[in-house]
């Protein structure tokens, strides 16, 4: 097994670094890494409806669409993330436990009482401490997986509150749960970097045929090229999900009002407004633009409509 400490928290970068992994190494890999802030989706969701989209921009938060799996989570400095690839035999692909525990086995050594929940969480207390998901590709398997250190769950909850508006669609869901990080429970560990040495030492001695590996030219330029057509594209992290419907009603010059739009790939392909005659252009106006805070502010300045933040994002959320 390779086990990789990346000191890199650049949240692009990392997820295209477990892609090249999972796609062009063929032994066992583990990894640690921490990202600076931002929001890590799974593949099959959908933004709209798993994030709060004012509070990702007005904080500078990205969002990031991920290869595997399951639902919306925060990341940051206080946040540490580990990476399972492995192989395995036909028909034990999905196994969640064979990752998960050494991670618990890790933290009960270290006086938390940790276990395995219901959804293959790792919780403490009756508390979610980790989430985790998966990627399979015929035997071979990338879990990757959170443990709250010193995460701010306040601008967590956030990121992560749910819009609105009535959103329709077949995307994946998040499983909304409490959360508790692990700084205070933990108090013979100083920060995040130690949690990370400590994790990395235990799997280390736990994994006889372990050696460090640290990337090389090669893969460094191999993954900033995936980071660049893939993982910062709008392409990949908002047009990739399902089309839905979004709807809502909102107060336009003291009027009650009422939008529905359709989206497809990230754009607007239909629209229906009802409320001030001067508004009632939006349902062509706004056929084509991205369904984000830009597209739909530059189409309402444009046209001399609004430039109220306030009232812009009442179409996105």
């Amino acid at each position: 097994m390779l086990i990789i400490n990346n000191n890199i928290y650049d949240p692009w970068f990392n997820l295209a670094a477990e892609e090249y992994l999972f796609r062009n190494y063929t032994g066992n890999i583990f990894m640690l890494y921490i990202n600076s802030r931002s929001v890590i989706i799974g593949k099959h969701q959908n933004p709209a409806e798993e994030v709060n989209a004012r509070c990702l921009r007005e904080n500078n938060i990205p969002l990031v669409r991920r290869i595997s799996g399951g639902g919306a989570v925060y990341h940051d400095e206080g946040n540490l993330n580990y990476t399972y690839i492995r192989n395995t035999s036909d028909g034990k692909q999905i196994d969640f436990s064979a990752c998960n525990m050494p991670i618990i086995s890790f933290l009960q050594e270290q006086g938390v009482d940790a276990y395995s929940g219901e959804k293959n969480e790792i919780r403490i207390d009756g508390m979610k401490l980790s989430g985790n998901a998966e990627h399979v590709f015929k035997n071979r398997v990338l879990h990757h997986g959170t443990i709250l250190f010193s995460a701010n769950l306040e601008l967590m909850s956030r990121c992560l509150e749910r819009t609105a508006a009535v959103i329709t669609s077949r995307a994946v869901q998040s499983n909304r749960t409490s959360v508790c990080n692990l700084q205070d429970r933990m108090p013979g560990i100083a920060g995040i970097s130690e949690l990370k040495e400590k994790l990395l030492d235990h799997i280390s001695l736990t994994n006889p045929d372990s050696e460090p590996y640290k990337f090389n030219g090669s893969d460094i330029e191999n993954i900033r090229k995936i980071k660049k057509e893939k993982f910062t594209t709008w392409e990949w992290n908002y047009a990739w999900g399902p089309e839905y419907t979004f709807s809502k009603k909102i107060i336009i010059r003291g009027n009650q009002s009422d939008i529905q739009m359709k989206v497809s790939k990230g754009i607007i392909s239909e629209c229906k407004f009802s409320g001030p005659a001067p508004w009632k252009k939006v349902e062509y106006l706004l056929l084509g633009a991205r369904h984000n805070y830009d597209d739909i502010a530059r189409v309402m300045k444009d046209n001399r409509l609004t430039s109220d933040s306030d009232l812009i994002y009442n179409f996105l959320m």
